[in-house]
């Protein structure tokens, strides 16, 4: 297999152009892996899909394992992006919390061939949780993390749950759904389910007021009640 060749210097406006072909390289694999599987793409055929040379693609990338890896580090960062934008908009932190499970919805939903690589492809792969393209997966799910920390600071979320549980918990409630959506095709719609995973979530960890604990004491005429209400 032939070698990554060391890249030259070259102006900004070549940069640009070799950056968009290694774009271009990029969405045409996601193409070809969701419509393939990784086990039976091949580079020819992701070459052929981004309509360039072989020898040009592994300017870019030694296989087609890297280029793979190379997907959500594309495709996240910009979903990461957006995210902090929505939430740059949101005082409440339940409702940036409501805002980054939709965020995540319909991004899944809008982007099946990346959701179908990244969850049944992706997730599965060992060598993958050691890639930059996993760095920034988990780079995606800080936002979740600092709400709630936000949340708890404020009053309004439980202190005594980790926040890298209720990121796990939050994933899991999307994931798992979306899952079932590639592979049996139900529900139809993943972003109709909103505000049952919000409703669960915030159940879990939103802070409720103490029951209110007073005694009341009448005294006359050798009356003496006390009440206690808990």
């Amino acid at each position: 297999m032939d070698k990554k060749k060391p890249a030259r210097k070259m102006s900004n406006k070549g940069k640009k152009k070799n950056l968009q072909k290694e774009i271009n390289i990029i969405e045409g694999a996601l193409k070809v892996f969701g419509e393939k599987g990784f086990e039976d793409t091949t580079i020819a055929a992701i070459s052929k899909a981004a309509k360039i040379s072989e020898p040009t693609l592994y300017e870019y990338f030694a296989s087609k394992e890297e280029v793979l890896f190379a997907i959500p580090n594309l495709y996240t960062r910009r979903e990461l992006e957006r995210i902090a934008k929505i939430v740059h908009y949101i005082h409440s932190p339940a409702e940036k919390i409501r805002a980054i499970i939709q965020a995540y919805l319909e991004f899944y939903e809008n982007n099946r061939l990346y959701t179908s690589v990244a969850l049944l492809t992706l997730k599965g792969n060992r060598k993958f949780l050691k890639s930059q393209g996993y760095a920034v997966i988990k780079e995606s799910t800080r936002h979740i993390v600092e709400v709630f920390t936000e949340g708890v600071n404020a009053g309004v979320f439980r202190e005594d749950i980790d926040a890298y549980l209720v990121r796990n918990m939050v994933m899991g409630f999307i994931e798992h759904l979306t899952i079932q959506w590639l592979l049996v095709g139900r529900p139809e719609k993943i972003s109709d389910y909103r505000d049952k995973i919000f409703d669960m979530v915030i159940r879990a960890i939103e802070k409720r007021p103490e029951k209110e604990s007073f005694r009341l004491t009448i005294s006359g005429h050798d009356l003496n009640i006390e009440s206690e209400i808990k």
